[in-house]
């Protein structure tokens, strides 16, 4: 006897492509691909006709605790992730609350708050500021955080600008690499900005007199982007680590990544849905600052060609419960940052799939299957097989709706795409076979998500 079964489904799996099946559900696990119409007896059954059961979205890149309490933020945020089909997030974990950077001896407490807050399963990366928590690295590993971000921005005023004392420079960069290279699975993560042209570059734009996003992007050059690939790239391939650049939303740092990865393949290239749909041109003002900044048109076009060929291996949403308040006054005033969770998967759909032509398969792998492979989660997460965690997004992909904030669920009172119609919705949200959304409301509890080592 299943406990679940999803009848009809035209399964997208980011292996075996797409296929029919009923997908049998039982103790929280994939536990038969059945042929449609074949006697199966279940607790509960899904009719999935005309819906497509995509794996649970995996989002890669969120700042829980950024503005408000750790706790606080994974309760609600998660909750708006269930929403969007996001069964797995990954939060960048730093005491954003803490005037100093600290080791992370609070470890137990986060992943209480974890298991007792989160609507879905949640993992952490630990992000490496200090001397302190360089030498601490692979202690971290041993409890279960194998990925660890190195911000080579945010160093003096710059990290004022957002709250950090950063002590990261190359030294501790390489360290942390030569470190995580010893584990096969561990991987680093790394902001590349050069925070030196980027402090120069801000003061003389500002005394210039501009404004708005054209002016954050020519104060955060694309060039200082890809210099710090060029150099994180050799660092990676002088210690043999695995390197994960996020959000990268320049031309010209996605071909540094791509040339040097001609050499040293152990690189994987992240985006994130800003810089699939917005520009410097863009009319939605303050809302969309974030480090490193929208860019330029043909920055947005390279992106997609390089996300849909396969270039870019993952979309991460840099999620941070921010509110209009927080983005007041001229963009040197603006907080940086946004939600997005909640429609991470939406715009893949109607700006991929729907306009671009790009495949569901293709759409499954950069939201769920390629983070699990990255971030050591695979085949628990980010397939449909049989074995797997059930976490299952089933999407109407003709559903169409108008976005509006109050419908997402996130403590943020804003989303980028309101006002736009996203094409591809889904209807249901399945965390490891419990449905914790159905058609848009919330029927799941904190405490449904876990924390996951890896």
């Amino acid at each position: 006897m299943l406990d679940l079964l999803v009848r009809n489904a035209e399964v997208v799996d980011p292996v075996d492509g797409v296929f029919r099946a009923d997908v049998g559900i039982l103790d929280g696990k994939i536990a038969a691909l059945i042929e449609p119409g074949t006697e199966a007896d279940a607790d509960q059954e899904i009719d999935a006709t005309g819906k497509h059961v995509f794996p649970g979205c995996i989002d890669p890149h969120t700042h829980m605790g950024y503005k408000r309490s750790f706790a606080d933020d994974v309760r609600s945020e998660s909750g708006s992730a269930a929403i969007g089909g996001v069964t797995t997030f990954m939060s960048f974990h730093r005491h954003y609350q803490s005037a100093e950077p600290k080791p992370y001896d609070d470890f137990p407490e986060l992943v209480d708050t974890i298991n007792r807050e989160s609507h879905i399963d949640m993992g952490l990366h630990f992000g490496i500021l200090t001397e302190d928590q360089v030498d601490e690295l692979e202690k971290y590993i041993k409890l279960g955080v194998s990925s660890f971000k190195f911000y080579m921005a945010y160093r003096g005023a710059d990290g004022k600008t957002v709250g950090m004392i950063n002590e990261c420079d190359d030294g501790i960069l390489f360290e942390g690499f030569e470190k995580i290279a010893r584990h096969s699975h561990a991987v680093a993560c790394v902001h590349c900005e050069n925070t030196e042209i980027i402090g120069r570059r801000v003061r003389q734009v500002k005394e210039k007199g501009l404004d708005g996003l054209a002016a954050w992007n020519a104060a955060r050059p694309s060039f200082a982007e890809a210099e710090h690939v060029r150099r994180a790239a050799y660092f990676a391939e002088l210690t043999g680590c695995n390197l994960y650049f996020v959000h990268i939303g320049a031309k010209a740092g996605l071909e540094e990544a791509v040339l040097h990865r001609e050499r040293y393949d152990r690189l994987t290239i992240e985006t994130c849905p800003h810089y699939l749909t917005l520009t410097e041109d863009s009319d939605i003002g303050n809302l969309a600052k974030i480090n490193p900044p929208v860019r330029k048109q043909d920055d947005q076009d390279r992106i997609w060609e390089g996300l849909i060929n396969g270039e870019i291996s993952t979309v991460g949403t840099d999620h941070c419960c921010v509110c209009r308040a927080d983005k007041a006054g001229s963009i040197w005033d603006a907080a940086a940052g946004f939600p997005g969770m909640a429609t991470m998967l939406p715009v893949v759909l109607t700006e991929g799939v729907h306009k671009r032509g790009m495949s569901l398969q293709r759409a499954a792998q950069i939201t769920s299957y390629n983070s699990a492979l990255t971030f050591n989660m695979a085949p628990r997460k980010g397939t449909i097989q049989v074995g797997s965690d059930a976490d299952l997004a089933v999407v109407d992909l003709s559903l169409e709706k108008v976005v509006d904030p109050t419908m997402l669920g996130s403590a943020s009172d804003f989303s980028l795409q309101e006002g736009n119609t996203l094409t591809g919705w889904p209807v249901l949200t399945v965390l490891r076979g419990k449905i914790i959304v159905r058609d848009g409301e919330l029927l799941g509890e904190p405490g449904d998500g876990e924390f996951v080592r890896r």
